[in-house]
């Protein structure tokens, strides 16, 4: 325990993320071995690289936007709501899906009760 203890720490402390080890202490040892077992399961270096990404090609141009088409699935059948959930969970199995957010009343739109 003591040696992956200090793997997960030199890798916390690596990427700046040493915070976390003040939470141990708080923890039984059955919750601090699946801590640690979290840490180093992770990819920190890929988690690194995907947030630097997000910087990359900020600029946008306002004139190229355009809006995303919608459905409305209230004027959808059984089966064209069926056949769309299959399609979104394949994406998802695959994963190969995004995030979009929306304001304006979409989430009623799209039948979410709460945002």
């Amino acid at each position: 325990m003591e040696n992956k203890y200090n793997k997960a720490k030199d890798i916390l402390k690596r990427y700046k993320q040493e915070h976390i080890l003040k939470y141990l202490d708080n923890l039984d040892e059955e919750r601090k071995k699946q801590l640690i077992s979290q840490i180093l399961k992770i990819d920190f270096e890929e988690l690194k690289e995907l947030y630097e990404k997000t910087f990359d090609n900020l600029y946008v141009d306002l004139e190229e936007l355009e809006p995303i088409s919608g459905v409305n699935p209230d004027r959808l059948s059984k089966e064209e709501l069926e056949k769309y959930e299959k399609i979104g969970t394949e994406i998802i199995k695959n994963n190969k899906f995004a995030v979009c957010t929306m304001a304006g009343g979409q989430g009623t739109r799209l039948r979410i009760s709460r945002c």
